[in-house]
């Protein structure tokens, strides 16, 4: 090693300058972990690990400026670190460590989804399923955050399918009964309610509704 200096604009991390080789860039505690210092000669195996032990540095950099934004799924950062290219046991083994960390968690990731989404853009338990699943969150993992959410908003999806047809009745109420009739069945069920549920709520709703 030629020499270890502050890395440009990244506190708390060193550049390895080595001779005949690319520079290594290394949190400093793992610099002093290592026992690396200058003048110091270093094999390539032990070269090799330390390359990897920076890359995965530099992966939990990159995921964890990621979930500064707000809370990801795993699926999320797996496909974040894809994108930057990192080699996939480097994005495995960075995921791993998150989920051991407690900052990756699925169930919680989806109970704090379903939160905004009841909040925001209520729907129905099976949009939240499948906009979950989409984000690659197991449906075992989807379900306890849902239900999670649902408790914690004291809510339940035939509350949350009254105050969205409501809403979007009310928006109906120049049309022609039997074309907004239609038009809210199909609007509910985009939002993911259950087809038994819209037609019970338009049933016993819908005259007063329009009235």
């Amino acid at each position: 090693m030629t020499g270890i200096d502050p890395a440009k604009r990244r506190a708390g991390w060193m550049e390895i300058r080595l001779d005949g080789a690319s520079p290594v860039v290394l949190p400093e505690e793992d610099v002093v972990r290592l026992g690396l210092i200058v003048g110091c000669g270093i094999p390539s195996e032990e070269l090799e690990r330390v390359r990897r032990i920076a890359e995965r540095a530099e992966a939990t950099r990159v995921a964890a400026r990621y979930l500064s934004a707000r809370p990801r799924s795993c699926r999320e950062v797996e496909l974040r670190l894809r994108r930057d290219r990192f080699d996939p046991r480097t994005i495995e083994a960075t995921v791993d460590r998150l989920v051991d960390l407690g900052y990756l968690d699925d169930q919680s990731f989806a109970a704090a989804f379903s939160r905004d989404r009841i909040r925001l853009r209520p729907c129905g338990v099976r949009r939240l399923r499948s906009e979950l699943g989409a984000k690659g969150v197991a449906p075992n993992d989807a379900e306890a955050g849902i239900r999670t959410a649902m408790i914690e908003e004291e809510v339940s999806e035939a509350e949350l399918l009254d105050r969205v047809a409501a809403a979007r009745a009310a928006r109906l109420g120049g049309v022609e009964p039997d074309v907004a009739r239609r038009r809210l069945y199909g609007y509910l069920e985009r939002r993911g309610f259950a087809p038994a549920g819209i037609r019970a709520w338009v049933e016993s709703n819908w005259e007063d509704e329009t009235e």
